[in-house]
């Protein structure tokens, strides 16, 4: 019998700059380490679609595309889960407070916006947001979700 090889890390973390460009190499670098962590590919399917919209609605709506910005993004698998948090600069702004947009009204009477956040409500199994004090005593905007999914067989 051989011995399990080490686990991979079960943590990831990426500063990235408030530019929309940066997104595709996150998501690459996301990727490569969510395989070996035993994050199903269905599971990070749904993560990048959601960190998509979050990554994005920081850059478009929060920096106000100021590229000077700074996002970081955590990932760590844990027990049938993977959990993403975001964290920012940019003004506070709690998006688990938007109220819901009703989806019953006709488009043509529909206001704009507030999509993206129903996709992310209802695709994560967590959404929470905090405002969080940083090292250098500033405030910073933590946004958090998380995306459960079936463990397989044999692994921890």
């Amino acid at each position: 019998m051989h011995p399990e090889p080490p686990h991979p890390s079960a943590q990831f973390q990426r500063l990235c700059g408030s530019r929309l460009e940066e997104f595709g190499g996150l998501v690459r670098a996301l990727s490569d380490w969510a395989a070996p962590a035993g994050v199903p590919p269905q599971a990070m399917r749904d993560v990048v679609l959601i960190l998509d919209e979050l990554f994005s609605n920081i850059i478009i709506h929060g920096y106000r595309r100021d590229p000077a910005g700074q996002i970081l993004v955590r990932a760590q698998r844990d027990d049938g889960r993977v959990d993403v948090t975001l964290t920012d600069q940019a003004p506070a702004f709690n998006p688990t407070q938007v109220p819901e947009p009703d989806t019953q009204l006709s488009i043509d009477d529909r206001p704009m916006g507030g999509l993206g956040l129903l996709f992310v409500r209802r695709t994560a199994d967590d959404f929470d947001y905090h405002l969080i004090d940083t090292d250098t005593g500033t405030a910073a905007n933590q946004v958090h979700f998380s995306k459960r999914f079936a463990k397989a067989i044999g692994s921890v």
